[in-house]
């Protein structure tokens, strides 16, 4: 599945942050003929939260999906079901460098946390329903980031 949304993160590298239809993350963007289903196994945290939007900085909620390669969010969702990404309302792809980090002094709002695309310096703001629950993504989102920047090698002897 890696590969899979590796070859799909390849094709909308270019969409992220741009502005696309009402609604959507710029779905021209995706390859026609490249799989566009977040399957539920693939599926590393889940859960309603409310997002800033991107142009108009209004605060919605939305239904986000983090994976191994990208965090998606929708208008609609529900925990084991797969998603089409061409009904994002945003993707946030891990091809670059990112950095999560408590927001409450930034937004003014308990529980509220971001996630920074280091390439652009974009911001992405949430806030999550409890303080537990922003814990909970900080901690995921920051697991998957180390996870992506840490290369050993299958044959070198881990003593820690």
């Amino acid at each position: 599945m890696a590969g899979f949304l590796g070859n799909l993160r390849d094709k909308v590298t270019g969409m992220v942050g741009q502005s696309g239809p009402v609604g959507s993350a710029a779905p021209d963007a995706i390859d026609p003929n490249a799989p566009q289903i977040l399957m539920s196994k693939d599926i590393v945290k889940e859960g309603w939260v409310t997002k800033q939007s991107r142009n108009i900085k209004e605060w919605r909620r939305r239904y986000v999906v983090l994976t191994n390669d990208c965090i998606a969010t929708f208008k609609q969702g529900a925990a084991g079901e797969s998603y089409a990404l061409k009904d994002a309302t945003e993707l946030i792809f891990f091809n670059s460098a990112l950095a999560v980090k408590s927001a409450e002094q930034e937004t003014g709002k308990d529980n509220a946390f971001c996630v920074q695309r280091t390439k652009d310096g974009r911001y992405f703001y949430f806030v999550a329903g409890s303080q537990q629950d922003k814990e909970e993504w900080i901690g995921a989102i920051g697991r998957l980031m180390v996870r992506r920047t840490v290369i050993m090698d299958p044959e070198e002897e881990c003593n820690y």
